[in-house]
Parts: structure tokens; C-alpha cells; sequence
């Protein structure tokens, strides 16, 4: 085996994951994986979706709150 260190841009790496996922676990094991942050997304029919499902499910921040979660996470950068 052969190990490989990778830097792969937000605007491809869920789609570069979906491939590399594709392989036997005996032919490619994944030995580090950056946690993506959940309100990052790629796209938005991903935004869209999200949006559907919060709203049938009324599982949503207010504007407020989002906004502080938000300035949370940055603050750990």
C-alpha cells in the first residue's frame, strides 16, 4: 500500500469522498478525513433541500441564533 496526503477544495471534496468511497476497504483505507462543517454546502439544490426538510419538519434556528452559532464556529478558526 501507498499512503497520500491530500488537499482537496471544498467545492469538489464531497464529490472527491463519493469516488474514493467507491472502493473495496481493502484496496483504499481512509486514514484522515477533515470533519466538513454541516452549514457548508456545494450546492444549492443541497440548500434548497435543506431548507424543505427544516421546514416540514420545523427543525430551524431563528435568524438570531443561526447568526451566533455561526460566529461560534468562527471564532475557533
Amino acid at each position: 500500500m501507498h499512503a497520500i496526503k491530500l488537499n482537496v477544495d471544498d467545492s469538489i471534496y464531497t464529490q472527491f469522498l463519493s469516488y474514493i468511497q467507491q472502493f473495496n476497504s481493502s484496496e483504499v483505507i481512509m486514514l484522515e478525513d477533515t470533519v466538513k462543517e454541516s452549514f457548508i454546502v456545494s450546492s444549492t439544490d443541497e440548500v434548497k433541500n435543506r431548507v424543505l426538510k427544516a421546514e416540514a419538519s420545523a427543525n430551524y434556528s431563528s435568524e438570531n441564533k443561526f447568526w451566533s452559532d455561526i460566529d461560534k464556529k468562527l471564532e475557533t478558526i
